[in-house]
């Protein structure tokens, strides 16, 4: 404990006075309004991707909703869930969902590996990103 409690004030204090090292927040400003920003386009899901898959999982919620609060008889749930309630209905229904969860995934993944084009001041330039 000798030791923590140093470090821990040694590292706060050091915390707080690394704003006196950035320089002049004026000089900063005028550097970043000199230099001409990239415009660039985020990657973006393609529309049939992003449609179904919202269609998909709002239908499968819908389903989620109706099937666990509605009885047979057509009144609320009150007590005793899963004798009163459609649960098949409710857990179909959250199936259904996370299919549309999934699409929605599956588009967000291909958007992000799409190609980016930037447009600068020089030209225009297309990147494509690669991992594995």
């Amino acid at each position: 404990m000798r030791f923590v409690r140093p470090l821990i004030v040694s590292l706060t204090i050091l915390g707080f006075t690394t704003s006196s090292f950035a320089g002049d927040l004026q000089n900063s400003i005028a550097k970043a309004v000199e230099q001409p920003q990239p415009a660039t386009t985020p990657p973006q899901m393609a529309k049939p991707w992003l449609i179904s898959g919202a269609v998909v999982f709002g239908t499968g919620m819908a389903m989620a909703l109706y099937g666990f609060l509605h009885t047979n008889g057509g009144e609320f749930v009150q007590s005793g869930v899963s004798k009163t309630s459609n649960t098949a209905l409710g857990a179909t229904g959250l199936a259904v969902a996370a299919a549309g969860g999934a699409i929605l995934f599956v588009g967000a993944k291909r958007g992000k590996s799409a190609a980016a084009i930037t447009v600068t001041p020089d030209g225009v330039v297309v990147s494509k990103r690669v991992s594995w």
